[in-house]
């Protein structure tokens, strides 16, 4: 007997249906996989990592690995590390100067970055295209070959070795690319918001910072974010241009976990975790504001 129609059509909604979950599915493992494994793995002790096969779930699971990071473990064993290099009693400090510098480069960012973007977005001015193609041009060069040039600069500065020449580095490539997005942002916004608040008295300074930013903050935030990330997670110039932990951030102290004759990779797995999860828990909190944002749009349009 031939289906009609209908039980096509319902065969086919069941069949494409099935198709985007299995798709779906297969994305989620891509994207938690890692995850779970650097969570998992850390768990484990070292004897268990190089099992073969290797062990999805940890068999003897220990948080003996975080004790030690965080200073709670074994005096000999946070002796023994630090003779092997790991200075494991220097992550905690790390993750501090890690925040600081990430966020005193988000704040400057934005102070830099939106001021700019909103030029570029409301005033027309010859070469402004050219402009916006050149600070995007910046973000082509690899910092490899800036690293050298830099690092004389801040030493002559007497600037290496302190948290102010990672804020200075990280603004080079986190502006840039903050006033190309911020610039592309400004102009979704109508500007004739901000006539109605000229027509009502408002100056241009008021109408911009009462009128289009409370509209692009979600896109503030995104940039915000971004560039948190970026200095988070960056690495090349921090191990060049820090030398003590002072400055040091998780990124320098996490890679000494591995050196040529010792690697103790549940130290650098349980390391990630805890370098993950201020991040993490700063977006989870910042993503309310996007929200805000998309609502105070909605109401204000």
């Amino acid at each position: 007997m031939k289906p009609n129609r209908k039980t096509v059509r319902r065969l086919r909604r069941i069949a494409k249906s099935a198709m985007l979950m299995s798709l779906a599915g297969v994305f989620l493992v891509y994207l938690l996989g890692p995850i779970y494994w650097m969570v998992a793995t850390s768990l484990m002790p070292e004897s268990e990592i190089f099992a073969v096969p290797p062990h999805a779930f940890p068999h003897e699971p220990t948080i003996q690995n975080y004790q030690a990071l965080l200073g709670f473990g074994e005096e000999e064993t946070r002796a023994y590390y630090n003779e092997q290099g790991m200075q494991i009693q220097h992550l905690v400090p790390s993750i501090f100067n890690s925040m600081k510098t990430a966020l005193l480069v988000s704040i400057f960012t934005l102070l830099v970055s939106a001021p700019a973007a909103y030029s570029f977005a409301r005033l027309r001015f010859r070469l402004s295209m050219a402009l916006l193609i050149s600070y995007m041009a910046l973000r082509t060069v690899p910092g490899i070959v800036l690293v050298v040039p830099i690092f004389v600069v801040l030493r002559n500065l007497g600037l290496i070795d302190t948290t102010l020449s990672l804020i200075l580095v990280y603004c080079t490539f986190t502006v840039p690319f903050s006033i190309w997005l911020l610039q592309a942002y400004f102009k979704t916004i109508p500007v004739e918001l901000e006539e109605a608040a000229w027509v009502d008295g408002w100056g241009k300074f008021s109408a911009a910072t009462r009128v289009l930013l409370p509209l692009a903050l979600p896109g503030l935030v995104a940039v915000f974010i971004l560039a948190f990330m970026a200095s988070w997670s960056e690495f090349i110039y921090a191990v060049t241009f820090t030398k003590t932990v002072n400055s040091q951030t998780v990124t320098v102290i996490s890679s000494s976990f591995v050196g040529l004759e010792n690697s103790r990779f549940d130290l650098v797995l349980a390391a990630g975790v805890l370098a993950s999860l201020p991040p993490f828990l700063f977006a989870l909190v910042v993503q309310r504001f996007i929200v805000v944002g998309f609502a105070a749009g909605a109401l204000k349009g």
